[in-house]
């Protein structure tokens, strides 16, 4: 009897969650699927065309450069992003001096807002005024300054680069789970004559797993989601090569007026998503 009653109240903690997620989450799903079936241009009446919108947006040579976009950050983002706060965390972890003060560094470039990171990175890439060009010319490679905004050789990659400033918050989760490895572990493979970077390989590493199935998911949720940067820094350009999927359905809504396109790509964002987080889910039960 006490059990059952237990259970319900567990049940009667997870009425607001589940409320809040069937409110915010399920029904505007359900309205985003129901409108991608249609023609709309957000005004006038819906014309049902089933599957057209998702033919149009694979048929679509800029929806297939807004996927490569965003898949190209998904990929700094698992195999540059996290690899560097993974070495950071390592570092602060062996706490050489001022470590307290450099973990707080790292993080504050977090509670700053993105739009102003973005700004402030428009303006050190500026060709005319920025940053970046005259500390060239300063040292004497003026012939190094480019217009690195309106290349579309180096747009895209001068549009992740303020995202490393982020990896404050990836490398204060991996430290987290470094401080609940027993000290005993360490100790015994200083006995079997391990270095620091041994300990790190065959100690550290292999027990930051759950940290790093979360960065994973936390970095890849961030890289799907992006707007701010290539809406505020490029606009997408030069000849879309900075536009990723969210900036592609803000502009299939906004500007083309084309409702179910951009609901019909929205879909297949979130799916990219499903499909990151059940990998990750995969890997977190192997685990256990």
């Amino acid at each position: 009897m006490q059990t059952l009653k237990r259970q319900n109240h567990a049940f009667f903690y997870t009425v607001p969650a589940l409320l809040m997620t069937f409110v915010f989450f399920v029904v505007p799903l359900c309205y985003l699927i129901f409108v991608s079936l249609f023609k709309w241009n957000g005004l006038g009446p819906m014309e049902f065309t089933g599957l057209g919108n998702y033919r149009y947006i694979f048929k679509n040579p800029n929806f297939h450069k807004a996927l490569r976009v965003t898949l190209t950050w998904l990929f700094s983002a698992l195999f540059l992003h996290i690899p560097f706060g993974l070495v950071l965390s390592l570092m602060l972890n062996r706490r050489p001096r001022g470590w307290k003060f450099l973990r707080v560094m790292y993080f504050i470039p977090n509670v700053i807002s993105t739009t102003a990171v973005a700004f402030m990175w428009y303006f050190i890439y500026h060709a005319d005024m920025g940053l970046l060009n005259a500390l060239l010319r300063a040292v004497g490679l003026g012939g190094l300054a480019n217009t690195w905004l309106g290349n579309t050789q180096t747009a895209l990659f001068c549009n992740q680069v303020p995202f490393i400033l982020y990896v404050g918050l990836t490398s204060i989760i991996f430290l987290t789970q470094l401080s609940t490895i027993p000290a005993e572990l360490y100790e015994a493979a200083e006995i079997d004559g391990a270095d620091g970077l041994r300990k790190d390989w065959y100690v550290s590493l292999p027990l930051l797993k759950p940290a790093l199935l979360t960065n994973v998911m936390l970095n890849g949720a961030f890289c799907l989601r992006t707007f701010e940067y290539p809406f505020l820094m490029t606009s997408g350009g030069p000849s879309n090569a900075t536009t990723n999927l969210a900036l592609y359905i803000y502009r299939e809504m906004m500007s083309a007026n084309r409702y179910g396109v951009s609901m019909a790509a929205g879909l297949v964002t979130i799916l990219l998503g499903v499909i990151l987080m059940t990998v990750v889910t995969r890997l977190q039960k192997e685990r256990m």
